[in-house]
């Protein structure tokens, strides 16, 4: 034989493979998908409740801001802006504070206004208020396998936020 065909030979026995790894893997991909796609959902679920949580506290706090700012513009000897809608300066706080409380329920905002009593409002005081919240998150229930009962992943949060300034 001459050389020339044995170099062919010996090309085409080292690109024949055996005939098993001729074979394209079938369902490959579809069975990583399938084994992956679990985990992303409930990777992008945990990212997207805490950015909730996250917006739920930055607006929290700025809603204390407004109210303790809202607070050191009034007069404690001052009669509401308008009287028809609030009997008191604290009513008309309450009211900058839960409609600065951007897409949140507040119902569930615990309020408070300190000092309580307005004649310590005074010039050169300090004042505050205080916000507590709770954030009722997505239910997710897990049952157990012994028992009838759940294992409930994510309980309500309560966040809290206050906003201190000075009366000059």
């Amino acid at each position: 034989m001459s050389s020339e065909v044995q170099s062919r030979m010996s090309i085409d026995r080292r690109r024949r493979r055996h005939p098993c790894q001729e074979r394209a893997p079938k369902g490959q991909s579809l069975t990583e998908f399938a084994l992956t796609m679990p985990l992303l959902i409930i990777l992008l679920i945990g990212i997207i409740v805490l950015a909730y949580i996250g917006f739920a506290y930055v607006s929290i706090s700025s809603a204390a801001r407004m109210g303790a700012r809202h607070m050191v513009g009034l007069n404690p000897s001052d009669r509401p802006e308008n009287p028809d809608l609030f009997r008191t300066a604290d009513e008309e706080i309450t009211h900058v504070v839960t409609s600065s409380m951007f897409m949140l329920d507040w119902t569930q905002a615990e309020i408070a206004i300190l000092p309580e009593d307005t004649t310590d409002r005074v010039y050169d005081a300090n004042v505050s208020v205080l916000i507590t919240y709770t954030m009722d998150l997505p239910e997710v229930r897990i049952p157990y396998v012994i028992s009838d009962g759940y294992l409930v992943l994510m309980r309500p949060l309560t966040l809290r936020a206050s906003s201190q300034m000075r009366i000059y």
